[in-house]
């Protein structure tokens, strides 16, 4: 069975409440969503959304466009054939992992509907049924941060990202200090800037903080910037933006930069890139998560099912966009967080949705 005809579709994602981060606040997003149809006219879904174009190399629209390249690569191939895909698309195109990991998402979704198995099975099979989660504390005032902080604990919520960053660091301190006297026990605290703190700024918060435990995700804006501040912190860094392939997982691991990863599927390529990730992360001990930067229930349920593999010592989780948007495909089945966790679909083979391509409108390309 080979790829005979891909589907693109534009589906805005509005944010039904406000979600700040270091220098941007989420609106409107427009996901893509293709749909992958194989000879026997099986239809795989794939995903890619950046809620904001400030905190990577590429945006919502310039997805669309390199499918123009990127889908005709693809047809006619196996979709369980992922190792060639993935080559092929290579070839086509350099860079643009965002429209490759749509595509790769659609053909591992395919895959398992061809086969008859979840994704999950797919790769390599479960560790744990539900798969701990993160929430995200927005940008706010000391006093709103910690009150949120408390009710997403009395949710359930063992794990927050404390956003920081675009704001003078008193304000920051202030909120982490806050948010750290409202943590019961158990619970993790992350604080992510997103790229938003100086080197200088990193340090000085870190030494402000250094009586309490949490890590500083991507305090800096690069590489060579974390690596400077590594000695004169007091916290564990974990690297989420810098982390763009396996090479540079793999060299953050060896030069003892990294003490964690927040991974995004899309970032990465898709399944196929971040199950190689994990197997690296799996087997030196580092901690990591499944994510992606936004997204409805497809790429939602891509990341539960590969967060879903990982080892429960060493899984930061995977955190879902569907909290802040009003949008979600399959109300069914979709994964949802539930006391902390993220639900894996069952709503059958591949991704475990149950999809139909008119729910997104018409489409705004097709290659046959």
């Amino acid at each position: 069975m080979h790829i005979r005809e891909i589907y693109v579709y534009a589906t805005p994602l509005g944010a039904k409440t406000t979600y700040n981060m270091s220098n941007s606040t989420v609106e409107t997003p427009v996901s893509t969503i293709v749909a992958v149809v194989d000879s026997d006219g099986l239809v795989g879904f794939g995903e890619a959304c950046l809620a904001s174009p400030q905190f990577q190399p590429a945006h919502n629209s310039g997805v669309r466009a390199s499918l123009e390249i990127l889908a005709p690569a693809i047809l006619g191939h196996d979709p369980k054939h992922v190792t060639t895909i993935n080559a092929a698309m290579n070839r086509a195109l350099t860079g643009h992992t965002e429209g490759k990991a749509a595509l790769d998402i659609a053909c591992w979704d395919l895959a398992g509907k061809q086969l008859g198995v979840s994704v999950v099975d797919l790769l390599g099979g479960a560790q744990m049924d539900d798969v701990v989660t993160y929430h995200v504390v927005g940008i706010s005032s000391a006093d709103d941060a910690a009150a949120t902080a408390r009710r997403l604990q009395d949710e359930g919520v063992t794990r927050l990202q404390l956003k920081a960053g675009g704001r003078p660091i008193h304000e920051d301190i202030a909120s982490i200090h806050a948010v750290a006297d409202v943590l019961l026990p158990g619970t993790d605290l992350a604080v992510d800037t997103n790229r938003g703190w100086s080197t200088t700024e990193a340090v000085q918060v870190s030494q402000a903080c250094s009586s309490i435990t949490m890590s500083l995700e991507q305090s800096c804006a690069t590489e060579a910037e974390l690596a400077h501040v590594k000695s004169q912190i007091q916290h564990p860094i974990i690297v989420d933006e810098n982390a763009t392939d396996l090479g540079s997982v793999a060299r953050m691991i060896s030069s003892g930069l990294a003490n964690g990863f927040g991974l995004k599927l899309t970032r990465l390529g898709g399944l196929t890139a971040m199950r190689a990730v994990r197997d690296l992360c799996m087997a030196t001990r580092t901690p990591m998560s499944s994510d992606d930067a936004w997204g409805g229930d497809i790429v939602a349920a891509a990341g539960v099912s590969l967060g879903a593999t990982l080892d429960p010592q060493f899984s930061r989780g995977a955190w879902l966009a569907h909290p802040y948007h009003d949008t979600h495909y399959d109300e069914t089945n979709g994964p949802r967080i539930i006391d902390g966790f993220a639900t894996l679909p069952a709503g059958g083979p591949g991704l475990g949705l149950v999809l139909e391509t008119a729910q997104f409108g018409d489409p705004v390309a097709v290659y046959r």
